[in-house]
């Protein structure tokens, strides 16, 4: 596969051809650039199968770039050192990054992936990342791997979701239930700063499909959907503390 490294540090430009070099020999570095405008002229010249970027450039992030180039027909692996915000987008969307210091197995994990992709998932999915940074929090849109494939949903239309053992159950607004191999946890990471808390082990809820708490019976919560859940003493201050701040 013909790849670029969109990179602005020497070290981690040298620690990742390294890397390549013993764990990933068939990939052909053609490239590396450190800025937006070097980095869309290399991609445009050189017309790569998989682009290893980073999501912070010293003159601009990866949105930028990708903005910029307008349309790819290239695989993608992000790398970072660490950015909240970016990582959230990347993770709903289903890419795959490497948070640096890259790890080995990772990296062969990722790139492995990126072959087998094909690249009209990997376009769904940049389409995906783009938009969720465009759109406010009710439109971002999340990738869910099902044993059908990938499918990707708004998250104004997940109702809720409940663990299942070591799947999890996610419950949509047309009424359709999908089952995910995903644990809760896995869920909970991803969705907390995204309008959505867990209430209780086996259950996270979206606020916005929530009618109301009612303190009898140890706390339940009703959904839009008529669902009654149970909130546990652990999560019930939580849930308060959030419910308050709605009203401040």
């Amino acid at each position: 596969m013909r790849t670029v490294i969109i990179e602005d540090e020497l070290q981690a430009i040298t620690a990742l051809k390294e890397e390549l070099k013993v764990h990933c020999p068939d990939l052909d570095i053609c490239g590396v650039a450190g800025t937006l405008n070097a980095a869309k002229k290399l991609i445009i010249d050189k017309n790569p199968e998989l682009v290893f970027l980073d999501i912070q450039l010293k003159d601009g992030n990866s949105f930028d770039l990708l903005s910029k180039i307008g349309e790819y027909n290239f695989k993608i692996i992000f790398t970072t050192a660490y950015s909240h915000y970016a990582l959230t987008a990347i993770k709903i969307s289903a890419l795959d990054y490497l948070l640096k210091p890259i790890d080995s197995l990772e990296l062969i994990n990722a790139v492995n992936k990126a072959k087998k992709n094909s690249f009209d998932l990997m376009q769904l999915q940049l389409q995906s990342f783009i938009q969720n940074q465009q759109l406010n929090t009710l439109r971002k849109k999340i990738a869910i791997q099902t044993s059908k494939g990938i499918f990707l949903h708004e998250l104004e239309t997940i109702i809720r979701l409940q663990s299942d053992g070591n799947y999890t159950s996610v419950y949509l607004t047309n009424g359709k239930k999908l089952m995910v191999a995903k644990i809760l946890k896995d869920f909970e990471e991803l969705l907390s700063n995204l309008g959505f808390i867990r209430i209780h082990h086996s259950h996270i809820i979206n606020l916005n499909h929530m009618e109301s708490y009612i303190n009898k019976d140890g706390g339940y919560v009703i959904l839009n959907d008529k669902t009654n859940l149970p909130v546990s003493k652990r999560k019930k201050a939580d849930l308060l503390n959030v419910l308050n701040s709605l009203n401040n």
